[in-house]
């Protein structure tokens, strides 16, 4: 019995030693989730490069462009466009007239008046192909050969004098009025930017198609203040002809590294003059597309002065 008492004190004991020692233990920590892995992104293409856009320089076209014009002008006499139009491979033949202007024409012309020339390239033939322009007294020629040269038309020329000096050189022709053209169906293709930029331009060109007849110039001249008088001819011309009094020479290929003699102010008036208006007109639309709001070229040039018995210098 009394062994039965000691063992149950030192089982008793025991228990109380375990339970002090587990309440010394420090609990065991509850394991944490692990992480999860951090999520790469993925990488990034490259964005596209976009190349800059190129932006028509007008005034550098221009410019070229009257610098290095041809012998010639783009202009041909009347004699030598009706041997190309009786030759085997006609010219295409365009009669840049307002409709209500033409009662007589020249034969196989078809009528595509100026102002919605740009409009009608789908009427006319390949970029190599031969193109004769004519209007009234070539001053439109001169506007349309310049335009459709600048586009890469390198056959187009005016013929000089226009329908006018063509009649009165007793070149045939026939009665009737305009002649509507036809689609080519070629395929032209053009610089975008710059045909948008002449078409634009050529839609402002109002009745008198920017052009002025000798006695106007002459009333201009004797009034105050001058418009600024450019006579395009070369120095020889002048010299065998002689010149209108008042007029600035500046050769038609050095007009636009020649602008600082040009009035400083682009809305001043200024009047273009050659021997019979196909450089004049070339000069007076180049100057325009450089930004010279007020300029017009003589009609008929310096031999439409002559003609009108107004006075001249040599």
């Amino acid at each position: 019995m009394k062994n039965h008492r000691r063992l149950n004190s030192l089982l008793i004991g025991l228990l109380i030693i375990a339970s002090l020692i587990s309440a010394c233990t420090p609990a065991t920590a509850a394991t944490a989730p692990a992480a999860a892995p951090a999520q790469v992104q993925p990488t990034k293409a490259p964005e596209a490069t976009v190349a800059p856009q190129p932006t028509l320089d007008l005034n550098a076209k221009v410019s070229d462009f009257v610098t290095t014009l041809p012998d010639g002008y783009f202009g041909i006499k009347n004699t030598d466009a009706l041997k190309a139009l009786q030759a085997d491979l006609k010219p295409f033949l365009i009669d840049l007239r307002e409709a209500k202007e033409i009662t007589q024409t020249i034969a196989s012309a078809v009528n595509i008046p100026v102002r919605s020339l740009l409009k009608n390239l789908d009427k006319l033939p390949a970029k190599d192909a031969p193109i004769l322009l004519y209007c009234g007294v070539g001053h439109r020629g001169g506007i349309a050969s310049t335009l459709l040269q600048m586009l890469g038309y390198k056959n187009a020329k005016s013929i000089s004098g226009g329908f006018n000096g063509w009649k009165a050189a007793s070149l045939p022709i026939v009665d009737g009025g305009p002649v509507e053209p036809q689609a080519s169906g070629v395929t032209v293709e053009v610089d975008k930017d710059l045909f948008a930029a002449l078409d634009a331009w050529l839609a402002t060109m109002p009745d008198d198609f920017w052009g002025i007849p000798a006695t106007s110039v002459a009333k201009a001249m004797a009034g105050d203040p001058k418009p600024f008088l450019i006579d395009v001819r070369a120095p020889q011309e002048i010299t065998d002809a002689g010149y209108i009094d008042g007029s600035v020479n500046i050769p038609i290929r050095d007009l636009a590294k020649n602008l600082d003699k040009l009035p400083a102010d682009k809305n001043a008036p200024i009047i273009t003059y050659c021997a019979v208006g196909q450089r004049g007109a070339i000069a007076m639309t180049a100057l325009r597309l450089l930004g010279y709001t007020n300029v017009k070229s003589l009609g008929g040039g310096f031999n439409a002065w002559v003609k009108a018995n107004l006075p001249t210098k040599k």
